[in-house]
């Protein structure tokens, strides 16, 4: 595609280009359970068999003012970011996501439209359910494949599925990574 020669260029840096733009660090982002908004408030995503549960917490999060104002902001910086993990991680199936709990309907009408709206530029389908007045909302999303959790990780042999352990491939790809970074940082042989 000769159109997207400007876009491309040859990576010449003599550290590994991962190490070099940080994609390591957010590719393990990806599998952490809690995940940190800009605002000191936090999500937590919870995979199990059946359904995903997400929480969203206020954190070190704490308006000035009225604590519905704080609630409001944290659901709407959250709604954005759980879209995100979502299209990230490529969860499918039965979703649930706890937001904070908002007195006002308006509010929880503007915060489900921004979920709705953050996903607009997903290719999966979606059916999001209002949020009901303990802040919970039902949502699907088209399972088109394996979530990326379920395709790196398997089953723990040792506690029955109790616990996550990286799948052989996933172990592969960090160690020669490291290699490559430790070698190069010793300039040895």
């Amino acid at each position: 595609q000769p159109n997207l020669r400007k876009k491309i260029f040859y990576y010449r840096g003599k550290e590994p280009l991962y190490q070099a733009y940080g994609i390591d660090e957010r590719i393990e982002g990806v599998f952490r359970r809690k995940v940190f908004l800009k605002s000191g408030a936090s999500i937590i995503i919870e995979q199990t068999e059946g359904l995903v549960a997400i929480d969203v917490n206020t954190g070190k999060f704490t308006g000035k003012k009225k604590p519905e104002d704080t609630v409001f902001k944290t659901n709407m910086e959250a709604a954005g970011e759980i879209a995100r993990q979502i299209m990230l991680r490529d969860v499918g199936g039965i979703i649930v996501i706890d937001f904070i709990d908002m007195v006002s309907r308006g509010n929880r009408r503007r915060v489900r439209d921004a979920l709705e709206n953050a996903f607009k530029r997903d290719k999966a389908k979606t059916n999001i359910q209002m949020i009901s007045s303990i802040g919970l909302v039902e949502m699907t999303r088209q399972r088109v494949r394996k979530s990326l959790e379920s395709v790196s990780f398997r089953e723990c042999p040792y506690c029955n599925g109790m616990g996550r352990v990286k799948t052989p491939a996933t172990i592969a790809i960090a160690t020669v990574r490291k290699l490559e970074r430790i070698m190069r940082e010793r300039r040895s042989r």
